[in-house]
């Protein structure tokens, strides 16, 4: 049976059953025959999975060197924290856009496009003297970046049956959180011992890879049209509209609380803008947009819009993981760059194998809310032991809540993931793909604001009432490296608890957030059948491969095949 014919075996529901019959669907039925792709597919989905890992590597491997690289081109602990949200927050804000175009003028020209951006911007970060040059090459990465990772999972959608997707994308999973999991060990390695440049020349050799392997390899053919007819279906407007207020309304929450006060006009006037321009994309994309670049219908019940909240709200608690716990453990245990990477270890590690076997568990079953309902629960568990290391922050208590923490992420991203695709309408799947993947990277974003403003404000706080400086709370990234040493010993202390203080209560608001997200899943999420067929326009011409592996063959044999 030729995989083609093995594709239309997962068929749609009877309409009358779509997207979700309680009492039919929860049962746990094993489809037949198993889908296994061809080689030329395998060869797509491990060149995605390893574009994937510089993604992650280069979102983690800067964490642990910011403070080197503006000690040696100039600059402020402000700019600093610019270095790392400037990337995180135009990846966010680029994906819908770029998702959306690829639709219309292809996955193989957006995703070459995202690559080449991704190297530019490296260029401009390995070559940076100053912080403009900086910032300038972040923003380009996150562009690329963005790209890259959005449309790795939307490709996914064009050729992988999705009661399959859930196994094989397990494997992009693994990648992303092997680069998660080596990047603060890497950067803390290259901060201690070579200049910090090398963070960005590892870049190069996969971003060269790219460059070669995805022309030759994503074959995928959007419909025919015209250039002017795919110029018109590019919904411009509405994807300026959500970009600019967007990116308004991050740069707001992200400086909102710490570099401007929430009351300021610096933080109200880019909020108000933002949230005023999100509305009205709303509105534009609902009865305005011929061609929408968010389909209307991916929000068509609340068990959709549930998922996208629930994604919104682990990249909170992700980056929190990604920043929170190593600087915990720089600043109060006194760790180096390297031993706070290798400390975040057990925590990445399990994320990618929960991931994988999850991915395998709901193909097997059918079945994503178990693991949804698991995850939170596991991730509301680990946050409050997390709290608990204000008083007990030895090894065997953090390695279990880092365990737990991982386990549960590495579940809850792969489920919910697939439960947005799931729900959609067919020929919707790799639009609620994007749509997800950019909520859970705009809650990331969101996560710097929360966690710096939680952080710092909580820190003041507690400084206050030990009569001690609350400057230091603005300076908490630096200021334990540089200047504690030089306090007694009681203020020393009293420092460290407000520290501690501090992480505490950023660990208590994922604790919230974490049983909020349970309680939303258990009471709205509902079962959706994954057995259905592919329904895209987008198809893989495996004959270009063959007539390239003629060409070459003809030429070696000289002439003859």
């Amino acid at each position: 049976m030729s995989v083609t014919d093995r594709e239309t075996l997962a068929m749609d529901p009877p309409a009358n059953e779509w997207p979700m019959d309680e009492a039919k669907n929860e049962s746990q039925v094993l489809v037949e025959e198993e889908w296994k792709p061809s080689k030329h597919e395998k060869a797509i989905i491990y060149t995605i999975a390893f574009l994937n890992l510089i993604v992650s590597l280069d979102a983690t491997i800067i964490v642990t060197v910011l403070t080197t690289i503006v000690s040696d081109i100039g600059g402020t602990t402000t700019q600093a924290f610019w270095i790392a949200t400037s990337y995180l927050l135009v990846n966010a804000v680029t994906m819908p856009m770029i998702c959306s175009v690829s639709d219309i003028i292809g996955r193989p020209i957006c995703l070459t496009f995202s690559i080449a951006a991704f190297a530019a911007g490296t260029i401009f970060c390995c070559l940076a003297q100053n912080i403009t040059i900086m910032l300038v090459g972040r923003c380009i990465q996150g562009v690329g970046g963005g790209g890259i990772h959005s449309l790795g999972l939307v490709i996914h959608t064009d050729f992988v049956p999705l009661r399959w997707r859930p196994k094989w994308y397990g494997i992009t999973l693994a990648a992303w959180a092997i680069g998660l999991a080596v990047g603060p060990v890497t950067g803390g390695a290259i901060a201690q011992r070579t200049t910090w440049r090398w963070i960005f020349y590892l870049m190069f050799p996969i971003c060269a890879f790219g460059l070669v392997a995805v022309p030759y390899l994503l074959t995928l053919k959007p419909k025919k049209a015209s250039l002017r007819d795919k110029l018109v279906k590019i919904d411009w407007i509405g994807g300026l509209i959500f970009t600019g207020s967007a990116t308004a309304f991050l740069i707001a929450i992200s400086w909102g609380g710490n570099q401007h006060a929430w009351n300021s006009a610096a933080t109200l006037v880019p909020l108000i803008l933002g949230i005023a321009g999100l509305i009205a994309t709303a509105f534009y994309i609902g009865f305005v947009a011929k061609y929408p670049f968010i389909p209307n219908d991916l929000f068509r019940d609340v068990s959709s819009i549930v998922a996208y909240i629930a994604a919104c709200l682990q990249g909170i608690l992700l980056y929190g993981a990604l920043y929170y716990c190593p600087f915990f453990f720089m600043s109060v245990k006194g760790y180096s760059p390297i031993d706070a990477g290798v400390a975040t270890l057990p925590n990445l590690l399990t994320f990618a194998v929960s991931g994988i076997i999850t991915g395998r568990l709901v193909t097997r079953f059918n079945n994503f809310r178990w693991a949804i309902w698991f995850g939170w629960f596991f991730s509301a568990v680990a946050s409050a032991m997390y709290t608990v290391w204000r008083i007990n922050n030895t090894k065997p208590v953090w390695v279990i809540a880092y365990l737990l923490g991982g386990i549960s992420h590495g579940a809850i991203l792969n489920a919910q993931n697939f439960a947005t695709q799931a729900m959609c309408k067919p020929g919707d799947e790799g639009a609620a793909a994007a749509m997800y993947i950019f909520a859970r990277q705009f809650g990331m974003a969101l996560g710097v604001g929360i966690g710096a403003t939680t952080f710092q404000n909580v820190m003041k706080i507690k400084l206050g009432s030990y009569g001690l400086p609350t400057d230091i709370a603005d300076r908490a990234e630096v200021f334990y490296m540089q200047e504690i040493l030089g306090f007694t010993e009681s203020a020393r202390d009293a420092v460290y608890d407000a520290y501690k203080f501090g992480f505490q209560i950023v660990f208590a608001t994922w604790l919230g957030i974490s049983v909020l997200a349970l309680f939303l899943t258990l009471v709205f999420i509902k079962h959706a059948d994954m057995n259905r067929k592919l329904n895209t326009e987008h198809h893989i011409d495996s004959t270009r491969m063959f007539r390239h592996w003629a060409k070459k063959q003809s030429i070696t044999n000289g002439g003859g095949i």
